[in-house]
């Protein structure tokens, strides 16, 4: 078989069953949304609100109406066209994004987990502008600003220094608007953004089947300048949602339906993604588990189910890791998550350079990502069977007592096998002349070398000073005044 591979996680009976299941509790249990304008606007579509519980029925019509409209394709853009991603992947295969709102960093000069600074952050950005495996770059959380403000300082930071497509959320309602005037600053005017909109905002649930004013501010503000909107799910199996992965997946495919149904309401044919990022709690420790195998199949079975069922793009998580370190559990998580991830349908994979669960990212590890995706990506591309890859010639003419190297069959192929440069394949004696280094060392050299390409984005001076004046402007309005 040729082409990106893929297995049924679930059969059609349990397709349907989660289908009926979902609009059962999208109908006759809602959602509770604390936002009274979303409320408003939701009743005057045929809704039926509750205005003293805040909670929200949606019809099967209005789902159905969500569904028909909501579209099966878009292209996210960046600053760059190069970067553009088109989404379904065209291929069968999968975008990576880097992880997102890491407050620890693991420095390469010293070997030391320190906090996320605004440097540090400009120089990962620049990083996953160099790494031809990183499509997306996220947010992150820079600790030497106020954290009020962490995130608009943060944009900034990414605007100046990459023109990949952005991964971008608030941390609070009071700082949506400025997220917005950055970009608006940045692309130029509101129709240049919407033509290039350069990010995907992530609005999220807050599980079980509930919104915050936050996410539907940010809805709200997507869909007026037609920024696509990633609807995630952060169920927490155990804590937050049903033990079991099915019921976890059920309730991140109800979450990311009803915001399926929100953004359509707010503006048919606005582009969406949904993301299932959804965890385990570890009853022993209270920790949420990103890379156990219950949270695996939990993903794989709702990436899957969203894709079929509503007919959309979609992301999750897959190259994180539990571990601290850039060891072999790292290796083997971040190798096994991608792969069965992609099996599932997932079109977009973040987590790049991410250690320690949801907390740390370490840029070297940010560099073995990039490689792993390399190997992951070929394997899941199988095998081409044809009459001249079987070679039926080459074996009757060459065997039992010839070789395969000499050949004009071999010549043709021999360059289309993959060698990532931070895996090696030489014998011991070799390994131990070039220092006996293993993968992590390897890796820090490579982050060493692509330090020379690192530089900021060349942006007018106009719009740097535009964009340094709306941080400005959070930063009065919003630092030592919010609840």
């Amino acid at each position: 078989m040729f082409g990106n591979m893929k297995i049924d996680f679930l059969t059609e009976s349990e397709m349907s069953m989660v289908h009926d299941r979902c609009f059962q509790i999208l109908t006759e249990k809602g959602v509770k949304v604390e936002y009274k304008p979303a409320l408003k606007l939701f009743e005057n579509a045929g809704a039926r609100v509750d205005y003293e519980t805040e909670h929200v029925y949606f019809t099967r019509d209005i789902i159905e109406a969500a569904l028909r409209t909501v579209p099966k394709e878009f292209i996210a853009r960046g600053a760059a066209e190069a970067h553009d991603m088109k989404l379904p992947h065209p291929t069968g295969s999968f975008y990576t994004s880097t992880c997102i709102q890491s407050m620890q960093y693991h420095d390469p000069a010293t070997g030391r987990t320190v906090d996320n600074t605004v440097k540090r952050f400009a120089e990962w950005c620049q990083l996953a502008e160099v790494l031809p495996n990183v499509h997306k770059v996220a947010i992150q959380t820079p600790m030497d600003v106020p954290h009020e403000t962490a995130d608009v300082h943060a944009l900034k930071v990414q605007l100046e220094n990459t023109s990949k497509p952005l991964m971008i959320l608030a941390y609070c309602p009071e700082s949506v608007d400025y997220l917005f005037d950055l970009l608006l600053a940045r692309a130029g005017s509101a129709e240049a953004l919407k033509v290039r909109p350069l990010a995907l905002t992530y609005p999220t649930s807050l599980s079980p089947l509930k919104f915050k004013p936050m996410d539907l501010m940010t809805i709200q503000c997507s869909c007026q300048y037609g920024v696509p909107i990633v609807g995630n799910s952060l169920a927490i199996s155990g804590a937050t949602a049903p033990i079991t992965p099915a019921g976890t997946a059920l309730l991140a495919a109800v979450e990311i339906l009803a915001m399926v149904v929100m953004t359509q309401i707010y503006q048919p044919g606005h582009p969406f993604v949904g993301s299932v990022y959804t965890t385990t709690m570890d009853m022993k420790t209270g920790n949420a588990l990103l890379c156990n195998a219950e949270s695996m199949l939990s993903r794989a079975v709702g990436v899957q189910f969203i894709k079929k069922a509503f007919n959309i793009p979609t992301e999750t998580f897959s190259f994180m890791s539990d571990s601290y370190l850039s060891d072999g559990q790292a290796v083997l998580e971040k190798s096994l998550m991608p792969a069965m991830l992609s099996l599932a349908g997932s079109d977009i994979q973040y987590g790049m350079g991410r250690l320690g669960g949801p907390t740390l990212a370490s840029p070297v590890q940010m560099v073995m990502d990039d490689r792993l995706f390399t190997i992951i990506q070929r394997s899941l591309r199988g095998v081409e069977i044809n009459e001249d890859t079987l070679a039926m010639k080459e074996i009757f003419e060459h065997a039992p007592d010839g070789q395969f190297v000499a050949n004009q069959h071999t010549l043709r192929y021999c360059r289309d096998g993959i060698r990532p440069d931070l895996f090696v394949a030489d014998s011991v004696d070799t390994w131990k002349a070039r220092g006996g280094k293993d993968l992590y060392v390897r890796a820090v050299e490579k982050y060493n070398e692509l330090k020379k390409e690192f530089k900021p984005q060349e942006l007018p001076d106009d719009v740097i000073k535009e964009m340094e004046k709306i941080v400005k402007r959070a930063d009065e309005k919003l630092v030592g005044k919010l609840k």
